[in-house]
């Protein structure tokens, strides 16, 4: 099988010629913008029709290239002295890390149908929207409080990091045919887990779906009405902001009114984690609201959630009980 593409030609759509002097020359985008970033262009054009070439293109592919290494990154800053041979169990996950890998399985389907057909933009697409919509807007956001906070090796924060393993190993490997040796170094800084080859990336299969931590489609809707109502709270938390009601959003309590079809989000677990409010209230009505004001409690030192519990604590009277509690499993205390 064979595939081809039309005139390479500028910014304007112009076909490239020495004598016009819109050339671009290969080592000096490599130069400029590196290797990675000139194989990205390659496998982001749309080959069907000419392909286009300019300065301007390598800058925004160069703005999607930081957002897979900063997820890479991300990962692999949290990722530290975690086993992957001792992944945390399907039914032992918190059900927000198996909704990250539910996406992250969706991502697969798509990427390997992409490449089955040529489709390299497709798959390139497919990454950036899943680093920048799924993990950046929402899950690495969300699960910065249990990464940072939470027990090192307790069970919460070992559930994320499981999700993140997961996340990193598999994006490496669906990404190293392109970005190559960025794939390449994010694989020699990671652990590995028993059969794998950690001489390079490229000598290792990639994924099929983790069927096991996979949700269900009434979980995921779920999830989806949760992803919404954030959005929602966002705008809210904006607006008190501008406002001075507030300044960082764990200032804030929440009250929600909810349809009752939704008033399952009164038994949501964590839905203040969640939105990244300190405190939220669920009521159902008849017209949805989000009510935003000043958190009342103390400012825990370590989290920084504005809770009633923080000072409850004799021995660290400025945190609040779970911190109180991960300080103390510490080794110097």
């Amino acid at each position: 099988e064979c595939v081809t593409h039309g005139w390479t030609v500028d910014g304007e759509g112009k076909a490239m010629h020495k004598s016009a002097g819109n050339g671009m020359d290969p080592a000096e985008v490599i130069d400029k913008y590196g290797a990675d970033i000139l194989r990205l262009w390659a496998a982001n054009t749309d080959y069907h029709a000419d392909v286009r070439c300019s300065h301007e293109i390598f800058k925004q592919l160069s703005q999607n290239y930081l957002k897979f290494r900063n997820t890479a990154r991300y990962c692999l800053g949290n990722l530290d002295g975690f086993d992957p041979n001792h992944l945390t169990a399907p039914g032992e996950m918190e059900e927000l890390d198996r909704w990250a890998v539910t996406r992250l399985n969706a991502l697969m389907e798509k990427c390997f149908a992409a490449y089955d057909e040529y489709e390299f933009l497709v798959a390139t697409h497919a990454v950036n929207d899943f680093c920048v919509v799924d993990m950046s807007n929402f899950y690495l956001d969300v699960i910065k409080d249990r990464l940072y906070c939470d027990e090192k090796d307790g069970a919460p924060r070992r559930s994320a990091q499981t999700a993140l393993y997961l996340i990193l190993d598999t994006m490496t490997r669906i990404m190293a045919p392109i970005l190559c040796f960025t794939c390449d170094e994010i694989w020699q800084a990671m652990a590995h887990r028993e059969g794998d080859d950690a001489r390079n990336v490229l000598f290792n299969d990639m994924h099929q779906p983790f069927a096991d931590y996979a949700l269900d489609d009434a979980a995921m809707e779920r999830w989806a009405v949760i992803e919404a109502l954030r959005d929602k709270v966002n705008a809210a938390l904006e607006a008190a902001r501008s406002e001075k009601k507030i300044g960082k959003s764990l200032e804030a309590a929440v009250t929600l009114t909810v349809p009752e079809a939704e008033g399952w989000l009164a038994e949501t677990p964590n839905l203040a984690d969640l939105l990244i409010v300190s405190q939220v209230t669920v009521q159902t009505g008849s017209e949805a609201a989000v009510e935003v004001r000043k958190a009342e409690g103390g400012k825990c030192e370590r989290c920084w959630k504005v809770l009633p519990a923080v000072g409850a604590d004799a021995e660290h009277p400025a945190l609040c009980p779970r911190c109180a509690a991960a300080v103390r499993s510490l080794p110097q205390f």
